[in-house]
């Protein structure tokens, strides 16, 4: 398996809920490191997967689980546009 970085941005949890922390880490997220800003929740993953598609399906489903909307997804910011196609698409389809 490889491992993968992305960032998946959300909201509609509050985070000063009591089981806040609890119910990101329960639901699969245990894998990711949480920091906020601009009122958004920013959950930084390090997966590891068959996939950077399985990686961020698996991980979207382990948000949601959680009760968070999922806003928008980024890429590792130290990637290029071709390096995120190559870990997309796989180098045997490109």
């Amino acid at each position: 398996m490889k491992t993968f970085e992305f960032s998946i941005i959300t909201s509609g949890l509050d985070p000063e809920a009591e089981d806040f922390a609890d119910r990101v880490f329960d639901a699969g997220c245990d894998d990711a490191t949480l920091s906020f800003q601009k009122g958004h929740i920013i959950l930084d993953f390090v997966r590891e997967a068959e996939t950077m598609e399985v990686a961020i399906v698996s991980a979207v489903a382990c948000v949601t689980a959680a009760g968070a909307k999922v806003q928008w997804i980024e890429p590792d910011p130290l990637v290029s546009l071709a390096d995120i196609a190559s870990l997309t698409i796989g180098p045997e389809r490109s």
